[in-house]
């Protein structure tokens, strides 16, 4: 039987601890789909920037799945929502959503309640904390659901607890940590700027936009 991507991505979905659910995170994805995913995103980045020599920040970990794009002579204008892992992360969240429908008494309205809060690939996604400044930095994964327009999103309903993960609360603000948190995962939120080459990496600026629109709602 052949799988598509997005069978392997409800294969691979983490079935964990939340009640009955299944609980979505990209690095659940099997190894061979997270090179694969890995592998496009680099590509995109490169080809985006003109060349591999002019792409001094495309990175993505397969086992993290952190990832990034910087191009030393222009900023990136892919828009994020169509990155390989942010779309990726997407896809793999509706279809963990439209899973835990089957624990829910009215699954047609939960479907359409999935579909209407992931519209994956456009700006309506909602936003894949994925994005770091640097390849050893390990992702965010969970933060508020809000789109990329920076409208604020229904229940998500892919297992992930987002409960006090409000766009005008500081822990959910990704130019603001808490002091107790280490300096690399700090680091790993200011992902907008690439200090070596002072070029925009995409995705940061994306994720920041859509939280300060989302608290101004």
């Amino acid at each position: 039987m052949k799988l598509t991507f997005n069978s392997l991505l409800i294969a691979t979905a983490t079935v964990a601890a939340t009640a009955n659910a299944a609980v979505w995170k990209i690095t659940s994805l099997d190894k061979g789909t997270r090179e694969n995913t890995c592998s496009r995103q680099i590509q995109a980045c490169q080809n985006n920037c003109g060349g591999p020599s002019l792409a001094p920040m495309a990175f993505c970990n397969p086992t993290t799945m952190a990832w990034g794009c910087g191009c030393l002579n222009n900023t990136p204008n892919m828009e994020v929502w169509n990155w390989p892992v942010p779309a990726a992360d997407c896809s793999g969240s509706l279809n963990v959503c439209k899973l835990n429908c089957n624990d829910k008494g009215s699954n047609n309205e939960c479907y359409v309640n999935c579909t209407k809060t992931h519209m994956c690939n456009t700006e309506d996604a909602p936003v894949s904390y994925t994005s770091t400044a640097d390849v050893a930095i390990a992702p965010k994964y969970v933060g508020p659901a809000v789109s990329y327009k920076g409208d604020k999103l229904g229940d998500l309903n892919d297992g992930n607890d987002r409960n006090g993960l409000d766009p005008t609360s500081s822990q959910s603000n990704s130019a603001s940590k808490s002091d107790s948190e280490p300096e690399d995962s700090k680091k790993g939120d200011e992902n907008t700027v690439n200090a070596a080459t002072g070029r925009q990496v995409a995705g940061g600026a994306a994720v920041l936009a859509a939280l300060v629109a989302a608290a101004a709602l």
